[in-house]
């Protein structure tokens, strides 16, 4: 079912990272778990055995910090075969009232750190020989035009884009590397942007989901799937998981 490395949940402590970091508790698995918040680290990684655990905090949002950040995980826990990159932020911003400085701060942590963890973890020292599975987390907010929402689905896009092209580099090294699309997940992030939503607003948005907004326990399952040797013959892919959001519309 795994290699033999470690796997790393970056943003481990809360939303999709944290339900991940809980599904594979529940499996024979060596876990990285990281994220800025050390106390809620603490808490997923009390679902572990000491032997199955290394509990890193770091803050994803320099992306300069992260060849530091692959020498701790080789020093702390050894080769690694699975990341997944559940870091991100989202911002709610007319277009008229964007600057550059707002740009890449959004950008260094959904985009950036992910294209460059995927670098550093690549490393030939750090890489388990029998190779390994990242996954990145993306938005349907890169396919729709929402208001407010243009860095944040310009900086998803990006990294759409930027997973072909590094799959087919990745490959003959036995990596795997594909994304997540997603609609709307019941995350404390999303949860911001919903709680300002009227009565009226939220029952529109529920209703463009034929099979309700997403939890985090369903991403989880889906990530876990591409991190197993269950998912060997898959790379280069953006998979779509939006509830039939998607589908409505046919």
């Amino acid at each position: 079912m795994w290699n033999d490395g470690w796997i790393v949940v970056a943003g481990a402590s809360r939303g999709i990272g944290r339900a991940l970091a809980q599904r594979l508790a529940r499996e024979n698995t060596r876990v990285v778990l990281s994220a800025r918040d050390a106390a809620a680290l603490d808490d997923v990684a009390a679902l572990y055995g000491p032997e199955r655990r290394r509990v890193i905090p770091w803050d994803f949002s320099v992306p300069e910090s992260l060849e530091e950040y692959g020498k701790r995980v080789l020093e702390t826990a050894g080769p690694v075969s699975g990341m997944a990159y559940c870091a991100g932020k989202q911002k709610t911003l007319p277009l008229n009232m964007s600057k550059p400085a707002t740009a890449r701060d959004i950008f260094d942590l959904n985009t950036f750190s992910a294209i460059e963890l995927v670098r550093v973890l690549s490393k030939k020292e750090i890489l388990n020989p029998g190779g390994a599975s990242f996954v990145l987390i993306s938005s349907l907010a890169a396919h729709e035009g929402a208001v407010g929402k243009t860095l944040y689905a310009a900086s998803k896009a990006a990294l759409e884009g930027f997973v072909p092209p590094a799959a087919s580099e990745l490959a003959p090294k036995r990596i795997r590397l594909n994304s997540l699309v997603l609609g709307i997940v019941t995350t404390d992030m999303s949860m911001e942007f919903i709680g300002k939503m009227t009565a009226e607003q939220r029952n529109d948005m529920e209703s463009g989901y034929p099979l309700g907004l997403g939890e985090p326990n369903d991403v989880a399952s889906f990530i876990r799937f591409l991190l197993s040797d269950e998912s060997r013959w898959i790379t280069g892919q953006a998979f779509v998981a939006d509830g039939g959001h998607s589908a409505r519309k046919a």
